[in-house]
């Protein structure tokens, strides 16, 4: 088109997409990033979900050793989604800068992350489901400023960044291995190579997210995730790529699962409650207010205890947002209501509904590149 209807922001940070070239291969992609063979369908389903304004996106989260090349791999990655003159960011001081990023740049990129504070969580959370920030506008006393944004999230640290369960419930979490000394490349020829084979990779992402969006109407999930939509179009995404119906939804499963483990491990208020657990008789039936809970907990050390509630009804908030990964474990933890002793819970044993994933196996999923060794 000559003239165009639609009336578009260019940033003076925005670099152009690679043009795509005839003969594409996404499996040239493992080349130039140290994804592991086990979770590259997941990384595939995460670039092409960022593709899709209308559905939640999931945040990928890239954890690794010093010397596994987390940088490197996130910005290529980003190169086929949203180039930008600085493809990675240092980690935000403020929730604001949070949602400024996002407002300014398609895909919200951060490297190097050594922790971030609940309200910064909570905002990577609001980002990928869609919401806004509103703050005072500037040289005015009445009037608001409101950024209303919805936009793929990329994280990468040494240690896991994402610790709150609503986080942990949004994350695409990938473990990057460490890469030999006699296996390691120069920046130059990095660069180099990623320059000649990006047209090639970008090309084979736009056939391979045709494929999919093909299967995705015929892909029918009994059973589903927080993240639902990404879940979907990552079982296309599979099929697509030769995989049997079903494997991407196991192994997504087996995922979720692990973090809500990671989700557990980091709750001070859990590795009280998982002590108290062990020491129960099975089956499990607690009943009784939020601060008969509070002490019998305070009696159990812990290592950390920077985070621990100081009030029972500190304790219940802790216990509102841990329940959803007790309860995916086998551990039913309900609010009963409120009595004239306080809030009352219970906790109780039940049987999980979900079976056990396996890990995917050896064969098929060739198509479009190797994607799995």
């Amino acid at each position: 088109m000559n003239e165009s209807p639609v009336y578009f922001t260019r940033t003076p940070s925005m670099r152009p997409l690679p043009m795509p070239v005839t003969g594409g291969d996404v499996g040239l992609l493992w080349q130039h990033t140290n994804i592991p063979a086990h979770s590259r369908v997941m990384v595939l389903a995460w670039l092409l979900d960022c593709f899709r304004p209308d559905t939640p996106f999931p945040v990928l989260e890239l954890v690794g050793e010093q010397g596994s090349a987390k940088s490197t791999t996130q910005s290529v990655l980003r190169s086929l989604v949203d180039p930008n003159k600085v493809m990675l960011r240092g980690r935000p001081k403020t929730v604001e800068d949070v949602f400024v990023a996002a407002a300014n740049n398609w895909l919200v990129s951060y490297e190097n992350l050594s922790g971030l504070t609940p309200e910064q969580q909570d905002a990577f959370c609001t980002l990928a489901t869609g919401g806004g920030f509103a703050s005072r506008q500037l040289y005015t006393n009445g009037e608001e400023h409101v950024m209303e944004t919805k936009r793929p999230v990329v994280l990468n640290g040494i240690a896991v960044v994402a610790t709150r369960p609503d986080l942990i419930d949004r994350v695409i979490h990938v473990d990057l291995p460490t890469i030999p000394a006699d296996a390691r490349r120069d920046d130059a020829d990095t660069h180099a190579g990623w320059e000649r084979d990006q047209p090639k990779v970008f090309a084979g992402l736009l056939d391979l997210f045709s494929a999919a969006l093909a299967i995705l109407p015929t892909v029918k999930l009994t059973q589903k995730q927080r993240m639902a939509d990404y879940e979907r179009l990552g079982e296309a995404v599979a099929r697509a790529l030769g995989f049997a119906p079903g494997e991407f939804q196991q192994q997504y499963a087996e995922l979720v699962r692990a973090g809500i483990d990671r989700a557990l491990e980091s709750n001070a208020v859990a590795q009280a409650l998982d002590k108290y657990l062990v020491e129960r008789v099975l089956p499990i039936n607690w009943q009784g207010t939020a601060g008969q809970l509070y002490d019998l907990l305070n009696t159990h050390s812990i290592p950390d205890r920077s985070s621990w509630p100081r009030s029972p009804k500190g304790l219940s908030d802790q216990l509102r947002r841990i329940a959803p990964a007790y309860r995916a474990k086998g551990i039913d933890i309900t609010h009963l209501g409120h009595s004239r002793e306080g809030a009352r819970w219970r906790i109780a044993q039940t049987r999980s509904q979900t079976n056990p994933a396996t890990p995917p196996g050896i064969e098929g999923g060739t198509r479009y590149g190797a994607h799995r060794e």
